[in-house]
């Protein structure tokens, strides 16, 4: 009784570590590529890193601030001085 009793804790103790060693989903291998991708120290923000897209998000995103900005201080600007009636 004593001998299996230490069998089952031994089963149950190395059942993790053997399922760890195990092969990993092909997509795992992909996820850690990527994130290494990222890891790497090439002088661009994080933002930035992802390729041209990014980029392009990035320069459309800056643009359509810079609209929204002209508009908001041309409304400013037609409140402070509205067109005179005549």
């Amino acid at each position: 009784m004593g001998l299996e009793m230490v069998a089952l804790i031994r089963t149950l103790a190395t059942t993790t570590t053997r399922t760890a060693r195990s092969e990993t989903h092909p997509g795992y291998n992909k996820l850690r590529s990527t994130m290494k991708e990222f890891q790497i120290d090439n002088g661009l923000p994080i933002h930035l890193k992802g390729g041209v897209m990014d980029n392009l998000l990035f320069l459309s995103t800056l643009g359509v601030s810079g609209i929204g900005l002209f508009m908001c201080f041309k409304f400013y600007f037609s409140m402070a001085f509205p067109p005179k009636k005549e």
